[in-house]
């Protein structure tokens, strides 16, 4: 139950009930409301709803979202096990910073620009990501 639909038969409720009170009385007139509530909602708001969100637009992705993705190298990681990665995010090819995982390092794992790595973490603030080698 959304606010909308609850909104929309207590709207449809009302409306009928005003229209139809000279015809009807009592609790014939309760039950039509609720019958015109109802049809109010099929009939008027949903498919005009459902027709405005044709047009909403899909989430745009994060680079938080990037965990586990694949990346690949742009350019041979230094020493120091860092380097530039490229990730595409929304169809856009990002370059960030990564540096290889404390593991990778310690094996003397050597990452050569072109080769795929996957983003293991990401830290937004800074805009760079840890990596390891697939």
């Amino acid at each position: 139950m959304s606010p909308r639909f609850l909104f929309s038969l207590a709207l449809g409720f009302g409306a009928t009930g005003e229209l139809l009170r000279p015809i009807f009385g009592g609790p014939i007139l309760a039950l039509v409301a609720v019958l015109g509530a109802i049809a109010f909602e099929r009939i008027l708001v949903s498919p005009l709803w459902n027709f405005t969100m044709r047009f909403a637009s899909a989430p745009a992705t994060t680079l938080e979202g990037a965990i586990t993705d694949e990346a690949t190298a742009v350019t041979a990681f230094d020493a120091n096990g860092q380097g530039i990665v490229s990730v595409e995010l929304d169809g856009q090819v990002v370059q960030i910073l990564a540096t290889l995982q404390p593991n990778d390092r310690l094996l003397g794992t050597r990452v050569r620009a072109g080769q795929r790595v996957r983003i293991e973490d990401v830290d937004p603030a800074k805009n760079c990501c840890t990596v390891s080698v697939l």
